[in-house]
């Protein structure tokens, strides 16, 4: 049941992702791409005092990478840089070290794909762009 269910929430955020929209005056940019698949992710983020604001995403490459671009982006908009930083870091520490960590609303997604480790390159390619964009 775990499966289908993270299967369905990764559809839909691959068939019709979210956080698109170019964003008129950025306060962050990024470009991530990955050396082991070419795949490519270019973020945009507008920060203010009171955390991201918004945050755009363009992605080249796999249904997983678009899909887990959109899940990033839900979860991180309104959230402090810093707590954005703390999250990145948990879903990437989770998949390359299997660091249990509680993960938030659709993140949970992650409990399945961290048994696929050929492609945790996709799933963190998005987190990688925005911590990149967070230290700029």
């Amino acid at each position: 049941m775990e499966d289908s269910l993270h299967r369905e929430i990764l559809e839909e955020h691959a068939r019709s992702p979210s956080h698109r929209a170019s964003l008129d005056q950025p306060t962050g940019k990024s470009v991530w791409k990955s050396p082991k698949t070419g795949n490519a992710c270019s973020l945009a983020i507008s920060v203010s005092d009171t955390g991201i604001d918004a945050i755009q995403a363009t992605v080249e490459g796999s249904a997983l990478a678009v899909a887990c671009a959109s899940l990033m982006g839900a979860a991180v908009e309104s959230l402090s840089e810093a707590e954005a930083f703390a999250l990145a870091h948990s879903v990437i520490a989770f998949l390359e070290r299997g660091k249990k960590v509680a993960l938030p609303g659709d993140l949970i997604v992650y409990e399945s794909i961290v048994r696929f480790p050929e492609r945790h390159d996709c799933a963190m390619l998005a987190w990688r762009a925005l911590l990149v964009a967070l230290e700029s």
